[in-house]
């Protein structure tokens, strides 16, 4: 795999960006810092959330926190700023692997830690009175694959038989499938509680409160090395100047074996390609509600969000059928300039609300707008958190293999325990499969 790993400067715009916050090119101060307490490489969702819990749990130190947070290009224009905007957690479809793998008792804690990201969200919302359009609902799961279908039951029915919690959790009668979840030639659903949000502007307000507490903000700023030095400092290149710190966060999701090559083949970048469509008069009237996964074969499944505010638009991201057998324009590719994957990805977003959505109707707005984004894939399918082995004072939260809206926000919030010293054992906070591991990077 290539090492050079590095977000492309020409990237196009999602529908996120469409209104560049006011951040997106800001640098706090001219020149770089000369040193921090604590550096964060990235201001997507892992950047900006440890850096708002740094500052919530770091008042009680003695002196203000120095932190530098370097981004490579605009704030939030990274996987975050491209996703699709869908908080859903794995309650149930992972669960059967991960009880063979972990055990049962890690498989519960792995299903209720995803979960537990819609309160937490809620409650952030909340308290920092957020603007981003958060909205809790359901979310479904409609599979059009029998054979896929029963293999997901399984996993939900040993969840049930192992007492699990799984109040929240609807199997859908057969007889109500179409009513319910409106899809046409689905054979399964099932619902539980889910969101979707405007992660640009999540982002970008949790960015705010932390330049408010004396953050220093640099976009634009790539780093092009970092090392840990004989004295314990780390060392941050960029073109523009090196910043000496003691404590350095990787919050780089896919681009993070361009600079820790540990990394290399552990986290892998995969473009993915998401569209903006305008439903039909009918479906304005009478708009979808739930938050969607239609699941299509194993590994290939396509989500979406209908927007609840405006003029309703829906986001789709997936089609991985339209380019799944070309893997070099997905696999290990980090060129986010072009804005689907290939022509057939195009016309599989086109045709697919009247293709898959009962009486969709022939008067609907489109495909406005598509875009790619990087998503990072880890080997085990779990993100990489905590200090990294060998590396004191360095830390690593990436890898989030797509699912980061469900798995982010906890993360951080663990992670700045223990950058602060708060706790020594993460376990204590987070899955014990999600915590890097020098054993975790030495599996093939």
């Amino acid at each position: 795999m290539s090492s050079d790993i590095r977000p492309v400067d020409n990237y196009c715009r999602s529908y996120w960006m469409s209104n560049p916050d006011k951040l997106a090119n800001y640098r706090s101060t001219d020149d770089l810092p000369q040193h921090s307490d604590i550096v964060i490489i990235g201001s997507g969702y892992s950047g900006s959330a440890c850096a708002y819990y740094l500052y919530k749990y770091g008042q009680s130190l003695k002196k203000p926190l120095m932190i530098t947070m370097v981004e490579a290009r605009e704030t939030c224009s990274g996987a975050t700023g491209r996703n699709g905007g869908h908080l859903k957690p794995d309650v149930y479809y992972s669960y059967k692997r991960y009880s063979e793998k972990y055990g049962r008792q890690m498989a519960e804690t792995l299903m209720e830690f995803e979960a537990k990201h819609i309160q937490a969200m809620s409650a952030l919302v909340l308290e920092e009175n957020i603007q981003c359009d958060w909205e809790v609902t359901r979310a479904c799961d409609a599979y059009m694959n029998p054979e896929l279908a029963a293999k997901a039951k399984a996993s939900f029915q040993q969840r049930c038989a192992d007492g699990g919690n799984v109040h929240d959790i609807y199997e859908v009668p057969s007889d109500d499938l179409l009513a319910m979840t409106r899809v046409k030639n689905v054979v399964y659903g099932i619902t539980f509680t889910g969101a979707s949000i405007h992660p640009y502007k999540l982002i970008h307000h949790l960015l705010n409160k932390s330049i408010e507490q004396g953050m220093n903000l640099q976009t634009n700023t790539p780093v092009l090395t970092a090392i840990r030095l004989p004295s314990g400092q780390w060392s941050i290149v960029t073109p523009r100047g090196t910043i000496y710190a003691s404590k350095v966060i990787f919050a780089m999701n896919a681009y993070t074996a361009g600079v820790l090559p540990l990394f290399n083949n552990k986290i892998v970048p995969i473009r993915g390609t998401i569209c903006r469509i305008l439903p039909s008069v009918k479906f304005q009237q009478s708009p979808l509600k739930m938050t969607y996964s239609i699941r299509l074969k194993e590994n290939q499944f396509d989500y979406m969000i209908p927007r609840q505010t405006g003029d309703r638009s829906i986001i789709l991201g997936g089609a991985k059928p339209a380019h799944i057998s070309e893997m070099k324009i997905w696999y290990n590719n980090w060129d986010d300039s072009i804005e689907y994957n290939n022509d057939e990805s195009k016309k599989y977003f086109e045709e697919y609300m009247p293709k898959h959505f009962d009486a969709w109707g022939t008067d609907d707005g489109g495909c406005q707008q598509f875009w790619t984004g990087i998503i990072g894939y880890s080997s085990d399918l779990l993100p990489f958190v905590g200090q990294l082995p060998d590396l004191p004072n360095g830390y690593v939260i990436a890898g989030f293999h797509g699912l980061g809206m469900p798995r982010i926000l906890l993360c951080a919030r663990a992670l700045a325990d223990i950058v602060l010293e708060r706790t020594t054992n993460i376990e204590e906070l987070l899955p014990e499969p999600y915590v890097v591991t020098k054993s975790r990077l030495e599996t093939k």
